[in-house]
């Protein structure tokens, strides 16, 4: 059916058993289906009841709504110990349903069949098991429900999305490392030596990789929070503060990052913008996460605002995130490796990038 495919379950337990008395309520036609109680007192092992028309015996609803996100599934536990509770419902249950969020699953409902047996032999009320798909089935089957179920703004809309950081965060704080200058130096090497840091001298070698940790790097999220499928869709960001560069890498060097062509991001190194294109749609509830980028602030300790503003088929949206930028400037003697007694005529005070030799780091 179409529902089974765009329905998202509720978001919170509170709107799921509000659904399951609407539904359940257009089901039994019954007008008087109430919850039980209030949060923080004793409900039996009942969340809904009512009496159906026709009957003269309640029937109780006990709801379990479960995380979307982990797939969290119906405990055999979980209906033993309902089921104890609501032998103690008053007046007598005639009929018990667990409904839940969960999906279909064979063992569960294989021992919900049997529990039903036993009850019926043994004279008591009945269980039934309904799984978010035999929900969505019987959702697409009452009208009223399914109506109130689309437009209620209790539930998600059709287009949301949420742009973070990869941590799921929109705020982050990241360091930076700078080289003061203080003195020049001349240095006589030989050919087989190494340096041990980049921050007392430069190497030879062009086939040297650094890392520069004056560019600090971070990852960028896109997820569908919306109930029907991104299309066509990128991402844009301006920066509002000092941004010196923007990068796919903060190596540098003979064995560098090179970027691959194929790169869903985009960058503007001159005017400080970032595009970012995936290739395919997000559907519901689905994720994108980008390769890492990397920017390089002003030395100064300072705040960046990113503005991202998304672009879609038939759907646009935009916001902000932050990130503090700390600083930490270490003051060096500044020496150039080479042969011979060469003179190195350094500036002092001069602020660099921090280069360490990538090879010192593993």
């Amino acid at each position: 059916m179409e529902a089974s495919k765009s329905l998202r379950r509720p978001i919170n337990w509170q709107d799921f058993e509000s659904l399951c008395k609407k539904l359940w309520g257009e089901i039994w036609n019954c007008s008087e289906i109430k919850k039980n109680g209030r949060a923080g007192q004793s409900q039996n092992g009942v969340d809904i009841y009512g009496v159906p028309k026709g009957e003269s015996q309640f029937y109780g609803i006990q709801c379990k709504g479960k995380d979307e996100y982990t797939d969290k599934q119906f405990t055999e536990k979980e209906v033993l110990k309902e089921i104890e509770n609501a032998r103690h419902f008053k007046p007598d249950l005639k009929k018990l349903y667990f409904t839940t969020t969960a999906l279909k699953d064979a063992k569960i409902e294989f021992f919900i069949r049997e529990k039903n047996i036993e009850h019926l032999k043994a004279g008591i009320f009945e269980v039934h098991l309904f799984s978010w798909e035999d929900i969505v089935d019987l959702i697409d089957e009452n009208r009223q429900t399914h109506d109130w179920y689309l437009n209620s703004q209790k539930f998600k809309t059709k287009k949301e999305v949420k742009i973070t950081f990869g941590d799921d965060s929109i705020e982050i704080e990241s360091v930076v490392s700078f080289v003061k200058v203080v003195s020049d130096r001349q240095k006589i090497i030989l050919h087989n030596n190494r340096p041990s840091n980049s921050l007392f001298g430069n190497s030879l070698s062009e086939l040297e990789t650094f890392i520069n940790f004056s560019y600090f790097g971070f990852k960028i999220k896109i997820h569908n929070t919306g109930s029907e499928p991104i299309e066509e869709y990128n991402l844009k960001f301006d920066f509002d503060g000092q941004v010196l560069d923007i990068s796919e890498t903060n190596e540098i060097g003979g064995l560098a990052h090179i970027t691959s062509i194929h790169s869903p991001i985009a960058i503007d190194s001159i005017n400080k913008k970032i595009k970012i294109t995936p290739k395919s749609m997000l559907v519901s509830d689905d994720s994108f996460v980008s390769d890492e980028l990397f920017i390089k602030p002003k030395h100064d300790e300072s705040k960046l605002i990113l503005k991202w503003k998304l672009f879609a088929k038939d759907f646009t949206e935009s916001g902000e995130l932050s990130i503090n930028i700390k600083t930490n400037i270490q003051s060096v003697d500044k020496s150039e490796l080479i042969e011979g007694h060469v003179n190195v005529r350094v500036k002092i005070g001069d602020i660099e990038d921090c280069l360490i030799p990538k090879w010192a780091l593993e």
